[in-house]
């Protein structure tokens, strides 16, 4: 992420003042390198599975050695081949985000506007709110919450496709530079974008890579050349161009195409925490010794033999001969001087001390994670409503620097949607109006749950107790469902009361 005055300061080096191209390859190369996106590029690894262990070789070790003419120490790696190399892999960060995600938003949110319960005219607006907060909408809340959390941030992009349809999709953090405005660092003001495409030129694939340099009013598009040199896209017609087109249709041919800016950036971003930190940077170190414990655990009892022997004169022969005899007979004969012996002898691993350890760094994973593990023994003992809450407690601290952000990106979303409906429909509502409630999920003692809100009927708001109800996942939908049966039970009402008036 930057800010004006880093930009301005990326724009200026040492060497002086640099042309347009510079610029731009600049602040991407720098971008590409920085350490906040190779921690993004390592939090996705480990969502995915693909922990540091994987390149671990477990045959290969190093071993110092001392020569003998100098006295130096000096390094080699030595290999054993037939030493099992088997990697386990703890997908501990899968679980935790997956787990936040879930707590987060796998109930949609309640989206209300204000003055609806009294104004027909806002109803309805509540009522295309709602239509517009569908799977799919809940489906990319959960997507961008788990960018988030395993990149620091992630970012929403708002477009018109070419039927002139408001859309909406997540563009990969990986890809974009945020620009906060120098004071506050809060409102977004800038936003490049950058990606690869590959060009098919005399039969071979080229990779360049393709620049976005968004603003509050239009979009500059660029284009990488060979030399690492930048230029404006010429493939665009108009460049810079507007965010949007309006396009007037005439006896179906376009008769007026007219250029539209929102007036502010369309990206959303949505910032894991404060300093958009990932969910791994805590715990990285934990997860890694797991896995390596884990896997040296492995490969010992992979390598485990039951017996092994040690052999002691037995007239000279080798160890290979001496096993197939044993193979064979179950017998050796030695020879009758007193050196000769052969000795089974059974080896026993450090299993309880290595469990515990594992026991401990399962613990840190999950307290420093500030998760749920669902399978501690304390876990479900006491299911009663304030000690399933207490073991919360973590998940919610972490869920909680998150909630204001993601309200803050619905509400942006639905300001691009309030403004689409207003000018095709002729409306005037305002997207001030609009208050976005989090449907936090977790797991609850029913019984004391439906109890609890029966008894707060009339006390609190209908909305606010159907987002507390178990069996309510889609508080909107929910809602609609009630007025439809109010509706036909008010009509069932007027029927018979016409029916006993006859």
């Amino acid at each position: 992420m930057l800010t004006q005055t880093e930009l301005i300061t990326a724009k200026l080096t040492a060497e002086g003042i640099l042309n347009e191209s510079d610029i731009i390859k600049y602040i991407v190369e720098n971008d590409i390198n920085s350490e906040r996106k190779r921690k993004m590029l390592e939090g996705e690894r480990y969502y995915e599975g693909k922990h540091d262990v994987l390149q671990r070789d477990f045959t290969s070790s190093k071993l110092l050695e001392t020569d003998e003419e100098t006295g130096e120490e000096k390094s080699m790696l030595f290999r054993n081949v037939n030493r099992s190399n088997h990697k386990n892999i703890n997908a501990f960060l899968k679980i935790l985000v997956d787990q936040k995600t879930a707590y987060l938003v796998s109930k949609e949110p309640t989206i209300r506007v204000i003055g609806a319960e009294q104004n027909s005219s806002q109803k309805a607006y509540e009522k295309m709110l709602s239509d517009f907060a569908n799977d799919t909408f809940n489906e990319v809340l959960q997507d961008l919450v788990i960018g988030a959390s395993c990149k620091g941030f992630e970012a929403l992009h708002v477009y018109y496709d070419e039927n002139g349809d408001l859309q909406y999709c997540i563009v990969p953090a990986n890809e974009i530079i945020p620009i906060y405005d120098t004071n506050h660092q809060k409102e977004l003001i800038e936003v490049i974008r950058y990606y690869n495409i590959t060009v098919v030129k005399n039969g071979k694939n080229y990779t360049h890579k393709k620049v976005e340099y968004w603003t509050k009013d239009n979009v500059t598009y660029y284009m990488q050349k060979q030399g690492d040199l930048y230029v404006k896209d010429s493939s665009i017609e108009e460049n810079p161009a507007p965010h949007w087109w309006g396009i007037t249709n005439l006896n179906g041919f376009n008769s007026k195409k007219q250029g539209h800016s929102w007036g502010r950036v369309p990206f959303l971003i949505l910032k894991n925490n404060r300093n958009s930190t990932t969910d791994l940077e805590h715990i990285k170190g934990l997860i890694d010794a797991y896995d390596l414990i884990s896997s040296e655990g492995t490969n010992n009892f992979l390598d485990l033999v039951d017996l092994y022997w040690t052999i002691e004169g037995a007239g000279g022969e080798n160890a290979s001969s001496i096993l197939k005899r044993l193979q064979i007979n179950k017998a050796v004969s030695v020879q009758s001087t007193g050196d000769s012996k052969i000795t089974a002898k059974q080896i026993e691993l450090p299993v309880a001390g290595r469990l515990e350890f594992l026991k401990m760094l399962r613990k840190d994973i999950f307290q420093f994670g500030m998760g749920i593990d669902t399978d501690s023994d304390k876990f479900g003992n006491a299911p009663s409503g304030v000690s399933l809450k207490f073991q919360y407690t973590l998940l919610d601290q972490k869920a909680g620097n998150m909630i204001a952000k993601l309200k803050k990106v619905i509400k942006g979303l639905l300001w691009y949607v309030t403004n689409d409906y207003n000018s095709k429909h002729g409306t005037n509502y305002n997207a001030d109006d609009i208050q976005v409630d989090i449907n936090k999920n977790m797991i609850t003692n029913d019984v004391e749950t439906v109890s609890m809100i029966q008894s707060s009927k009339g006390i609190v708001s209908d909305k606010t107790l159907l987002a507390a109800h178990p069996f309510v996942t889609d508080i909107n939908a929910e809602l609609q469902e009630l007025e439809t049966q109010e509706q036909k039970e008010l009509s069932k009402f007027e029927s018979e009361m016409l029916k006993y008036g006859n």
